[in-house]
Formats: structure tokens, C-alpha cells, sequence
């Protein structure tokens, strides 16, 4: 059947058979604002401790409450991916099937808001999913549109109402005073038929709540959003003496969140004392304020907390007019060691700047201008607000998701298949274990040896280098004695060699003498033959005559 694919499709796409359910009003993927920063951090919980998150919300979220609810196109997101959409009716259907099949185990299902829900689609997809599983239903207190259909109690968005009671004669003067009754009525039965657990984020939502919902008070917890913890983190220091003191307003320009009293302090007559700036998603600033973009989804690098202190806020103003349930901002405030001005109506903001004493909690606008006109005065508030030794680090309150540990059933499963493998090869395990220790004693033998054979090729080589050394200074000496000797060599060579040329040049001269005289022996032999031809006492006279 068609159903039966679209359930299989939904299956395929889950990362983990243990799961939960949240309806939002819409996609918080791509929102701004507490209740979807909640939606991204309540998946990242789930994920982390493998179980898979799936968000359902209504296409058309501006007409819902008016459309009839098999009529309505919801959205299936299955950790934080799109996954399908369906009619109304076939959700509950397809993860009834899911459940009923034993393929998955859906261990909550979160109201994350009901925010212009239709409670009446609300009620037909859990009562389907519960007649296959009697799951666990948690409203998540992020306003009051439980109460009515205005989510701050305004009468007429003039002022705080109370809230009225339930056919109260002000609700037919006001403007969201139409059928009041028979929309609390919806979610009365809604919470009552389904058991449903409400999760107030602070002491102040579940008070506001109770005063319409007496009798589920013991339906109500007090579970916060985050938790502040205190730290040994040391924060850049400013002093605010030698500059203008730098003021940011968070947050959309609506006046429940205080925009009257911005625009009010952007008019002050010594502005120029001051350097607004404005915190938000959307650039919505008045003239002379900086801009800061604090959107955290699309992977945002930084949280507001890190802008809070690069930009180096002093005082931020959290003016909201009504009795909000809780306030992300104010905890990053909290951690920038920013200096809060805050509204005494402003609900969870003003609760926790009396308890950690990091602020003022002013009683009218007309006091927050003046204070503002107090240059010096508020310099001297802010200066001594610096000097803390208190600072706060803000983490997320897993309590929800850490309730459900022991509930999943598939993750448990794979444990107990793993634990009984490992008992079927228990013995082998050992055994193996046994072997390799033997073989790593036996290498360790074989490296002793290999080490002792090296120690004694060490030492041998250590005589031989000794030796060698010994050698190479005889050699040294030799070389010495030897180049001594080439030098006497070569003043001997020079000695023969001058012996050389000279007897080269008597050999020449006596050569030349021979020549002459062997030209002249011939004549030297004929004389001599003729001379004893004459008579000897000739020959005597000639011999006296020569010697004259």
C-alpha cells in the first residue's frame, strides 16, 4: 500500500530505531528566535546519545488553526533533514504502522510549541501513534498560547492581563478574546486525555501557567534550558572610564521585547556618551546604532556570547514587557559579564538579574531614560558590575534527553548481540591472547641475543677504532718524517743539479779542447818526426834559442 511505502521511506531515513517526536510550530532549522534555538539544541541531545529526532510541523503554518486537520500538509524532518510530507492523517498512521511492526521504539513525544498549531491535528496524530504505544507526552513551555491565543497575555497588546480567567468580561472587549473558551478547552482536553507532562524552562512560566491550569499541577516540572555554572575563565577587561559606554539591545524590534524603550534611549539628549548597537538576525537598526548579526543557524561561527565580548558590551538592555517563560539572551549577558537593565515584568529576565545580581531591575521607562541621562552615575554602576570575580559559563540542561537512556531498546539490542559475541569467542580470545604472548616472549629472547651480539660488535669495534687511532698517529708521524725528507730531497736535487750544469759545461769546454787538439796533433807528430831528422846539436840550439 501506499502508506505502508511512505512508512518504509520514513524507516529508511532514520539514523536510529530509538526516536522521538516534536511538534513545532515551525521549521527551526531556518527560524530565529528561543523556541527554534531550543529545536536545534534539543536534536543535538537526541543525536548525541543515538537517537534519532523527528520534527513535525504544518506547511502552512498562518492558516492552520483555521484548516480542518485531515486537510493540513505537515512536514516530516528526520535529523534535520526533509524527509517527506504527508497529509495529517497518514502520520499518525505511517508511524503507528512503524510501531506496530516492532521497528521502531518511540520513546516521546514532545509539544515543542502550540504556537498557531491546530490542536485539534495535534490530538489526531497522538491518539493514533497511542493506540499502538502508550507514549510519554511533554509540553514545552516556551509561551502561553495554552492559555490564549495571545502568546503574551495582552489585553488588546496594551498591557499584561493577568491572565484573565477563562469567560472573564475582558476577554469580549479583546481582540483575542474570541472563542477563548473553546480553545482552552482544546488544549485542556488535549493535555488531560494524553496525560501530558508540561516542562517549564523557569519558576515564573510555571506560575503564570497554573493560574488558568490549577488542576495539573502536579503535571508541571521546572526543567531549565541551561545551566550556569561558575568558572575560572578570565574575561578581556575594559574600563568604561576613559570611553563611551557601549549598549546593545538583542533581539527584533517588537515592543514586547522592549523596542519602545530602545527608540525612547536613542532620542536621549547625551547620546553622543553612548555607542548603541543592535543584536539581531535582521538588520532592523535605527540610525547611529551598529549592527551586529547574531543568527545561529546556517553553521553561525560564533554565539552571542563571543559578540558580546569582541564588541566589548557594557550594559544590555532586556526590556521585554511580559512575563516571558525564559530568555536565552539574558544567559549569554550572563556569561559576557554584561551589566542587564531589565523591566520588572519582564518575567524569567528580572527572576534571575535579582538572583545573580548582575543588573538592575527597573519600575518604568521613565526611570530607565533617567538613569541614562546619568552618564557618570551609570559609569560608576558598570565599573563596579566589572570587578566581579564571579564569572559564569552556560551549558545545556541534557536532563530530557538523559531521561531516556534506559528507554531505548534497539541500541540495547546491538549491546546484548556484541556482549553474546563475545562470550561465543571467549576462549578463543584467551587463547589467542595465550599464543601472542608466547610468541612476544619469544621475540623478546631473540632481541636479547640480537642485543647482546650487538653490544660485543660494539665493543669490537670500539678496540678497532682505538686501534686504528693508534695507527693513524704513526701514520700521522711517518707522514711527517717523510715530508722532512722530501724537503732535504729537494735541496740535494737542486745541489746535483747545479753539479749537473756545471759538468755539462766542462764537458763542453774540454769537448771543444779535444776537437783542438786533435786538429793540432797531426801537425804536433810531423814536427816531431822532422825534428829528430836534425842533428842534435842543432836541435840543442834550437832548444836554447826557444827558451829565451
Amino acid at each position: 500500500m501506499m502508506h505502508s511505502g511512505v512508512a518504509e521511506k520514513i524507516l529508511y531515513h532514520l539514523k536510529d530505531k530509538d526516536c522521538v517526536i516534536a511538534f513545532s510550530h515551525d521549521d527551526y532549522r531556518a527560524k530565529a528566535g528561543g523556541a527554534q534555538k531550543y529545536g536545534i539544541e534539543q536534536q543535538k541531545m537526541m543525536n548525541d546519545r543515538n537517537i534519532s529526532y523527528i520534527a513535525l510541523f504544518p506547511v502552512s503554518m498562518q492558516y492552520a488553526p483555521k484548516i480542518e486537520p485531515k486537510h493540513l500538509l505537515v512536514e516530516v524532518v528526520i535529523d534535520g533533514v526533509t524527509t517527506c510530507f504527508l497529509a495529517a492523517w497518514q502520520v499518525g498512521f505511517c508511524f503507528g504502522t512503524l510501531i506496530a511492526a516492532n521497528k521502531i521504539n518511540l520513546m516521546r513525544i514532545f509539544i515543542n510549541s502550540l504556537y498557531g498549531m491546530n490542536i485539534a491535528m495535534i490530538y489526531e496524530i497522538i491518539s493514533r501513534i497511542k493506540e499502538k504505544k502508550d507514549t510519554e507526552i511533554v509540553h514545552i513551555l516556551h509561551d502561553y498560547y495554552s492559555i490564549c491565543r495571545n502568546i503574551f497575555l495582552f489585553y488588546n497588546d496594551e498591557e499584561f492581563c493577568g491572565p484573565a480567567p477563562i469567560g472573564s468580561p475582558r476577554c469580549a472587549t479583546c481582540r483575542h478574546g474570541e472563542n477563548r473558551e473553546a480553545h482552552y478547552d482544546s488544549v485542556n482536553e488535549l493535555f488531560i486525555k494524553h496525560k501530558v507532562v508540561i516542562v517549564a524552562p523557569s519558576e515564573n512560566g510555571k506560575r503564570i501557567f497554573l493560574r488558568i491550569f490549577k488542576h495539573l499541577e502536579d503535571s508541571v516540572r521546572i526543567v531549565p534550558h541551561q545551566n550556569a555554572l561558575q568558572t575560572n575563565k578570565i574575561l578581556p577587561s575594559h574600563s568604561v572610564a576613559d570611553r563611551r559606554i557601549r549598549v546593545a539591545y538583542p533581539g527584533y524590534s517588537s515592543k514586547y521585547k522592549g523596542w519602545d524603550a530602545w527608540v525612547k534611549l536613542n532620542g536621549i539628549s547625551n547620546k553622543s556618551d553612548y555607542e548603541f548597537y543592535h543584536f539581531s538576525y535582521e538588520d532592523q537598526s535605527l540610525p547611529g546604532t551598529i549592527f551586529v548579526d547574531t543568527s545561529f543557524q546556517n553553521g553561525a561561527k560564533q554565539d552571542t556570547t563571543s559578540k558580546l565580548i569582541e564588541h566589548e558590551i557594557d550594559v544590555i538592555l532586556l526590556w521585554s514587557n511580559w512575563f516571558g517563560t525564559y530568555n536565552y539572551t539574558y544567559y549569554e549577558s550572563l556569561a559576557a559579564n554584561c551589566f542587564v537593565i531589565t523591566y520588572k515584568d519582564s518575567g524569567n529576565i528580572a527572576d534571575q538579574t535579582r538572583h545573580f545580581e548582575n543588573g538592575l531591575v527597573l519600575d518604568s521607562e521613565q526611570e530607565l531614560v533617567e538613569l541614562f541621562h546619568d552618564t557618570e552615575k551609570l559609569k560608576e554602576i558598570v565599573a563596579r558590575h566589572k570587578i566581579t570575580d564571579v564569572i559564569y559559563r552556560i551549558v545545556e540542561n541534557n536532563e530530557l534527553a538523559d531521561e531516556l537512556m534506559e528507554r531505548r531498546l534497539f541500541l540495547h539490542s546491538e549491546y546484548q548481540s556484541a556482549e553474546q559475541q563475545l562470550n561465543n569467542d571467549y576462549e578463543q580470545t584467551i587463547e589467542s591472547l595465550i599464543q601472542f604472548q608466547f610468541e612476544l616472549q619469544r621475540k623478546l629472547k631473540e632481541v636479547a641475543q640480537h642485543y647482546n651480539g650487538l653490544e660485543a660488535r660494539s665493543n669490537e669495534l670500539g678496540k678497532r677504532y682505538n686501534e686504528n687511532l693508534a695507527h693513524s698517529q704513526q701514520l700521522e708521524d711517518r707522514n711527517n718524517e717523510l715530508f722532512h725528507k722530501d724537503i732535504e730531497n729537494m735541496a740535494n736535487i737542486q745541489l746535483l743539479t747545479s753539479q749537473l750544469n756545471e759538468f755539462h759545461a766542462n764537458h763542453h769546454m774540454t769537448s771543444n779542447r779535444l776537437a783542438q787538439l786533435e786538429g793540432e796533433g797531426f801537425l804536433k807528430t810531423f814536427v816531431r818526426a822532422f825534428y829528430k831528422l836534425i842533428p842534435r846539436r842543432v836541435r840543442l840550439k834550437l832548444k836554447k834559442f826557444v827558451g829565451m
